[in-house]
């Protein structure tokens, strides 16, 4: 999945910056009520890594985030 900014003028939603290799690919589109949802300021981002820093946990397994159905709820392993 890939989530690019832009902007909704006149019926249609424009990217702002340049998107390559998904011509006629679905999209959601979510539209934001305040601007201020999408933050650049870097310091934000900077609490953000910290606050995944700090909460990460070392499982040892290392395909958790693939296979993580299989952890869950006992599915058959997906192919690699």
């Amino acid at each position: 999945m890939l989530s690019v900014k832009g902007v909704f003028r006149n019926g249609t939603a424009l990217p702002l910056e340049k998107v390559e290799g998904y011509e006629n690919q679905p999209v959601i589109i979510t539209f934001l009520t305040d601007s201020k949802e999408i933050s650049d300021n870097e310091e934000d981002w900077d609490k953000l890594y910290s606050l995944i820093e700090n909460c990460k946990i070392n499982t040892g397994i290392g395909d958790l985030a693939h296979q993580h159905d299989h952890y869950l709820y006992g599915t058959p392993k997906k192919d690699e």
